[in-house]
């Protein structure tokens, strides 16, 4: 009997866990985005709290830019 095990391209499982990585971390921007454009039309929500998701929104695309800055 052979104990050959087939080679499996290392490179595939991380491409793979990049590309549904992305995909979801894409699903989740338009469910926030969603949440935030409804918060700014609602008319129960008061104004300094959709401000303050306005300004947390803001601020978590600012870390992920400068992390990804560094990333490499």
């Amino acid at each position: 009997m052979s104990t050959n095990k087939p080679q499996i391209n290392e490179g595939l499982p991380a491409m793979l866990k990049k590309f549904t990585d992305d995909f979801f971390d894409g699903l989740k921007m338009g469910a926030i985005n969603r949440a935030l454009e409804k918060a700014k039309k609602s008319k129960e929500m008061p104004p300094p709290v959709v401000q303050k998701l306005i300004d947390i929104d803001r601020e978590v695309k600012e870390l992920e830019k400068t992390l990804k800055k560094y990333e490499k």
